[in-house]
């Protein structure tokens, strides 16, 4: 279980983290955060936690402004010391919302609604998996292959030395050695139903990203992203600040 903490007393948090480890010794703590700035910079440059212990009254700011720049979708146990923003809470993926000083009973029960939550989410995927292997759904796959144009010629390419594909009028297809093809598709909407959702990512209205063709990305304080890709044709990709969390988490899998 991986858990990040959002919190300025730093007695609480150390008193957190000597309560997961004796409750759940499996737990790391990726890191510890004591401000809205520095959980800002974390997230830009960070896949989302398992699991979010959160203060709301931070030294710079109230900790809910964070949800303003993110779209954060982990479970979040908020700890404070005032109980006036129980129901804002719960607006935004909480699942408790523990008084300080932190009771051990309480945090035992808090753990406990995390992890009857997380078998549920495991049902689910598994249900997912089952209905994806059923005999009705072998005729959605994914290609391999897609027809090109390149000089009044078609062309077979995979779609594996693929880099990326971008819309100027027509679509492009640029692959991983430098050249660039129009692919037959009108709209990038045919294009992404027809890869693997693994592999290739919808960066915005214009562009269809592969893996292979990310080389670094970076955030700016409005929570977008902006993705340098390993093509001279299109060497930067932004993303949106609703996109963000979805993309660092297609690229850490």
């Amino acid at each position: 279980m991986k858990v990040l903490i959002v919190e300025d007393e730093a007695l609480i948090a150390e008193q957190l983290q000597r309560m997961l480890k004796d409750i759940a010794p499996q737990t790391e703590v990726l890191d510890v955060l004591h401000s809205v700035k520095t959980a800002r910079r974390w997230f830009m440059q960070n896949a989302e936690p398992d699991l979010l212990f959160m203060d709301i009254q931070l030294s710079d700011g109230i900790s809910f402004d964070l949800f303003n720049y993110f779209d954060i979708k982990c479970p979040i146990i908020f700890a404070t010391a005032y109980d006036e923003y129980a129901i804002k809470a719960f607006k935004v993926n909480g699942i408790d919302y523990l008084l300080k000083p932190i009771d051990e009973e309480d945090l035992i029960r808090a753990l406990g609604k995390f992890k009857a939550l997380q078998k549920n989410q495991s049902i689910s995927t598994e249900v997912l998996q089952t209905l994806a292997n059923h005999p009705s759904q072998k005729g959605r796959m994914y290609k391999e292959k897609l027809i090109v144009q390149h000089r009044n010629t078609s062309i077979p390419i995979n779609l594996s030395e693929v880099s990326l594909f971008y819309l100027d009028q027509v679509i492009f297809v640029v692959t991983t050695d430098g050249q660039k093809y129009i692919a037959e598709q009108n709209t990038l909407d045919e294009i992404e139903d027809i890869l693997n959702p693994n592999e290739f990512f919808r960066a915005g209205r214009r562009q269809i990203i592969n893996q292979n063709s990310v080389e670094s990305y970076k955030g700016d304080a409005s929570g977008k992203l902006y993705v340098k890709t390993r093509s001279t044709h299109v060497p930067e990709v932004e993303i949106s600040r609703e996109k963000a969390p979805v993309f660092k988490r297609w690229i850490d899998r």
